[in-house]
């Protein structure tokens, strides 16, 4: 693994530059499983420099997220806030009617910027992107949307240096089961992320923090039948 460097607009991040982003956040009370697997990994990566988004709590999910999307075309400073409110409502009206889904993450990997959880299968947060984007499109151009072919996931924790990710990942796979667990994703939320360079345990590198913009909820699923 290497140095993790977050980028906006192809360039290098600007430490302490705030960009607005939409985020599927896992959820203490609702999530739980889930916040235990990743406590579980979370443990595994001590030894290595990550830092990792969520602490050794499972009632507490940090800065654990699945990005949506980020909103490319400006920085937050430069969205006013009408136009905030102009976004949040296109994204209210257009998730109205796309289902709550229950999805899996796992298992925990090690990868070049750190550490990760794939989600699968993967469809239904795919269309959520897809979804999310043809807004951003709609209200803020072409712009505002990054191109990725990266795969839909969680990250565990990001790499402020270099090291061999061979070894996490021998532990990861030998030590944590279960290796999946459940995430619930029936809203998403708009946050305004920063990230900013400072000092870690064993050098300096990037970590992230957000504040909330708004809760976007999805269309609810229909109640299980009955069982007699």
């Amino acid at each position: 693994m290497k140095q993790f460097v977050p980028k906006f607009q192809g360039r290098p991040w600007v430490s302490g530059e705030r960009v607005l982003h939409v985020y599927v956040c896992p959820r203490a009370g609702v999530d739980d499983e889930l916040l235990r697997l990743v406590g579980r990994a979370t443990e595994a990566l001590a030894p290595y420099p990550i830092d990792p988004q969520a602490p050794h709590c499972p009632a507490d999910p940090g800065w654990l997220h699945l990005t949506v999307e980020m909103v490319a075309d400006a920085p937050s400073a430069g969205i006013s806030s009408p136009d905030r409110t102009k976004l949040v409502d296109a994204l209210t009206d257009a998730l109205a009617d796309v289902e709550a889904f229950e999805t899996q993450a796992g298992p925990p990997i090690g990868n070049v910027a750190g550490a990760v959880l794939d989600i699968w299968p993967d469809r239904q947060a795919v269309a959520l992107q897809d979804r999310a984007r043809s807004v951003l499109r709609a209200v803020r151009g072409d712009q505002a949307v990054t191109p990725s072919a990266d795969r839909p996931h969680l990250s565990l924790g990001y790499a402020y240096a270099e090291a061999d990710s061979d070894p996490l990942n021998s532990t990861l796979r030998t030590t944590i089961t279960p290796r999946r667990a459940p995430l619930l994703v029936d809203r998403v939320h708009v946050v305004d992320v920063t990230w900013a360079y400072e000092s870690m345990p064993a050098g300096d590198g990037w970590r992230m923090s957000w504040t909330p913009v708004a809760e976007v909820p999805l269309r609810a699923r229909p109640p299980l039948p009955a069982t007699t």
